[in-house]
């Protein structure tokens, strides 16, 4: 029985304590609720009172403007208006004590606004100025544009039209050329210079050489250097040195080609290097198939060059101790300089070619 009521003692006592929390909790959620209430009043309150004061300032702002421009003797009529103090630390107009108590519709009727008294009619001006017996109507002290001149001088002006303004060209529309476009720069005059060299190498660009444009320099043709060379076998073939015998040797002709395959013409450059042709019979054995070598010094070489019927090194070989045993032979044709080597093959036909039937010496060979 004892720990009967202990026991309920103890959970009534939990029971109640629960019961409190709860309703603290309750408590404190509605005063916040309250707080937040209370502060939302106040804000719209304060609305409402700043533009109750700005609707008092501009009513106070239009009637001091119209009493303002009213005689003397008409501010007589109408109840007196008290004047705001301007020294005074408040709003101009005194502000009801109760926001509550105002009202937007009803307060802002006929009553804030003075009708004021009739006029007796022999006490207004005559408002027709232009009428005889009428009062002039008063003059501003403003002086008028022009007045001054028009009172000393009673003669028209004449009117002067002001400088036509050039507009834009609409967008879209093509432009014409303006005064800058058709402008031509000053021609400054150059530097006069000794003609250049005969060969145009090396020689640098004188001032005021006129400029070509790219599409000019592309139609100007370009000299290609020389990579290749190759053995014409359609010139190639047996040659005669004199007429006393057959085919005595072979009538060489190597061309030099660019890096497009074109033939270069050999007249253009100096060529300083030394050539060496190895002529091999096919029809011998390897060890015995060799049956000549020939070499051309530098000037040698210089010499050799002609420039019809093609250009190229035009080569005249003369049989050596041995005769080629088979109708074609195998040409090998190397060209060294210091720093460049060029080398060439092919195969020539024994037999007397019909383009050059016989080497003969060059013309300037022949005068001398």
């Amino acid at each position: 029985m004892v720990f009967s009521l202990a026991a309920t003692a103890i959970f009534s006592g939990c029971q109640g304590r629960a019961h409190k929390d709860l309703y603290q909790q309750r408590i404190a959620n509605e005063v916040r609720i309250l707080e937040d209430q209370l502060y939302e009043a106040d804000y719209e309150n304060r609305k409402l009172r700043d533009e109750l004061e700005r609707i008092k300032s501009r009513g106070s702002a239009g009637t001091a403007e119209s009493r303002h421009h009213r005689s003397k003797s008409q501010s007589d009529y109408g109840p007196p208006i008290p004047s705001p103090d301007p020294m005074s630390s408040g709003p101009l107009y005194g502000v009801p004590e109760s926001i509550d108590s105002f009202d937007l519709e009803q307060d802002f009727g006929d009553s804030l606004i003075d009708p004021g008294q009739a006029v007796p009619m022999d006490r207004l001006n005559n408002p027709f100025t232009d009428e005889p017996g009428g009062m002039d109507a008063p003059r501003s002290d403003v002086p008028r544009p022009n007045e001054s001149k028009r009172s000393g001088d009673n003669r028209e002006q004449p009117l002067v039209d002001p400088a036509p303004r050039v507009l834009p060209p609409p967008i879209g529309v093509p432009e014409p050329p303006g005064k800058s476009d058709t402008e031509v720069a000053p021609i400054e005059p150059g530097e006069i210079l000794p003609p250049p060299s005969s060969n145009g190498k090396g020689q640098p660009k004188p001032p005021g050489q006129i400029i070509l444009p790219d599409a000019a320099e592309a139609t100007q043709e370009e000299i290609s250097a020389p990579e290749t060379l190759q053995l014409h076998t359609g010139l190639s073939g047996g040659h005669q040195s004199d007429n006393d015998h057959d085919v005595d040797g072979l009538y060489l002709v190597i061309n030099a080609l660019d890096h497009y395959g074109k033939t270069v013409n050999l007249e253009d450059f100096e060529i300083d290097a030394e050539m060496s042709i190895v002529i091999l019979d096919p029809a011998r054995e390897p060890s015995e198939a060799k049956i000549g070598r020939w070499e051309f010094s530098a000037e040698e070489v210089s010499e050799l060059i002609r420039s019809r019927p093609l250009s190229g090194f035009h080569v005249p070989v003369i049989w050596q101790d041995v005769e080629p045993q088979s109708d074609e032979v195998i040409v090998h044709v190397r060209l060294r300089s210091e720093g460049d080597e060029m080398r060439c093959k092919g195969r020539v036909q024994v037999a007397e070619t019909g383009v050059i039937a016989k080497w003969t010496p060059r013309g300037d060979a022949e005068k001398r």
